[in-house]
């Protein structure tokens, strides 16, 4: 496995390229540090940032964040963008640095290391993210399972998660669903995806729950199943035709296992009236 691969500690050593050469690591203003254009993170626990900030607060910033020189005298993030942000909720106007010459695709890789091992990015964060290193850096499903240390099946369960549809990866999105629930809805027909995962997020199923009845929509081609369907034959048309005649309104007779009805119909009152009428 490359060094990459082994994670972030593998990067945090000192070296020629760091600006203390005793120390590895030097201070810079936070309004010197832009944004990771390749962050797969899209979404904050605000509740969470805060709490760290409190504890930043407390404690100070252990460890370093990662940043590369750009060419405009800024510099990049590479790792570390909860305790940047939770460094800027802290107050404080500098943060200890660690910097690092890497290209595009390392800067990617190493974004998601961080995000990943630690389990804080959402699934479809992570999928975003595993797309971009197979689309745009041509790696492959197996080569990014090596530098993320997950096997090549997890990597392509997670990319086939942004075959739902927009209004589904959303729902993952606000941990609505979870990667459990949105591998299942991808096994039931595209025009039931969204009618299946809002039944899920309203009833509140399960991953095995939610299991069964992608199960069952498969087989029904039907979200929302029929208890008792209603049984139709040749004699409960026939006889709707007669009611229908003889009352001049449209009729409907139904039966299921248990009971059955009659249902006429009317228009409005004086109708009604006529019906009824033609009941007595």
């Amino acid at each position: 496995m490359t060094k990459l691969g082994r994670g972030l500690e593998a990067l945090i050593s000192t070296g020629p390229d760091t600006h203390d050469q005793t120390m590895g690591v030097s201070t810079l203003r936070i309004s010197e540090i832009v944004p990771n254009k390749y962050q797969p993170r899209r979404i904050f626990d605000k509740e969470k940032l805060q709490e760290l900030a409190n504890s930043l607060k407390e404690n100070g910033i252990i460890q370093p964040i990662i940043v590369t020189k750009r060419d405009d005298s800024l510099y990049e993030l590479i790792a570390g963008e909860r305790r940047l942000e939770a460094s800027k909720l802290a107050g404080f106007k500098e943060v200890p640095v660690i910097v690092r010459s890497v290209t595009p695709k390392e800067q990617l890789q190493l974004a998601i290391i961080e995000n990943v091992q630690r389990e804080d990015l959402n699934a479809i964060e992570v999928a975003n993210a595993y797309q971009q290193l197979n689309e745009e850096f041509h790696l492959t499903h197996v080569q990014i399972s090596d530098i993320v240390g997950k096997d090549r099946a997890t990597i392509s369960n997670l990319i086939r998660l942004l075959k739902l549809s927009e209004r589904i990866q959303q729902m993952i999105l606000n941990n609505l669903l979870s990667s459990g629930h949105a591998r299942a809805i991808l096994r039931v027909d595209d025009n039931l995806q969204e009618e299946f995962a809002e039944l899920i997020v309203r009833n509140k199923y399960s991953v095995r729950k939610t299991e069964s009845e992608a199960k069952r929509i498969k087989e029904k081609g039907s979200v929302i199943a029929i208890k008792n369907p209603i049984i139709k034959n040749e004699f409960f048309i026939e006889q709707e035709s007669k009611l229908a005649w003889k009352y001049n309104t449209k009729v409907s007779i139904q039966k299921n296992k248990k009971n059955g009805k009659i249902i006429i119909y009317f228009t409005e009152e004086d109708d009604l009236k006529r019906i009824l009428n033609e009941l007595e």
